[in-house]
């Protein structure tokens, strides 16, 4: 009996629960700078670049490319994040098992290192909130 109703409940929960884990969103947050002599128009079309390569690749057609450029530090005008966003990790991970310097996204890598510099990354999961 004690099991008969964990399981009622259990089975209840995870639709729920489920439903969550799914909205979850996973972003890979690259720090760059624009290389002196280029500009944000140029960074905006080199990203366009990239994003147009990663989606021929397996796993790389749900991803979404954010260009996050601050507005409100100065000191920092010439530095931006590249934010690769996916919608759950298996595809991001999909993504990656086919990437090397040699796939479309690594050729677009090239393109996109003549106009900005990039170092070390995160990622990040995001975790939507109901009140």
């Amino acid at each position: 009996m004690r099991f008969s109703v964990c399981f009622i409940v259990f089975a209840n929960l995870m639709p729920a629960c489920a439903g969550s884990l799914l909205a979850n969103e996973f972003e890979q947050v690259w720090a760059c700078s624009i290389l002196p002599g280029h500009s944000l128009d140029e960074v905006r079309s080199a990203a366009t670049g990239w994003l147009k390569a990663a989606r021929t690749m397996p796993g790389g057609e749900e991803l979404q490319l954010d260009i996050r450029w601050p507005i409100a530090v100065p000191e920092s005008a010439e530095s931006f994040e590249f934010v690769i966003r996916s919608p759950s990790l298996q595809v991001w991970g999909k993504f990656y098992e086919g990437y090397d310097p040699g796939s479309p996204a690594g050729k677009a890598d090239e393109v996109f290192a003549t106009v900005a510099s990039c170092s070390g990354s995160t990622v990040w999961e995001s975790i939507p909130l109901q009140p």
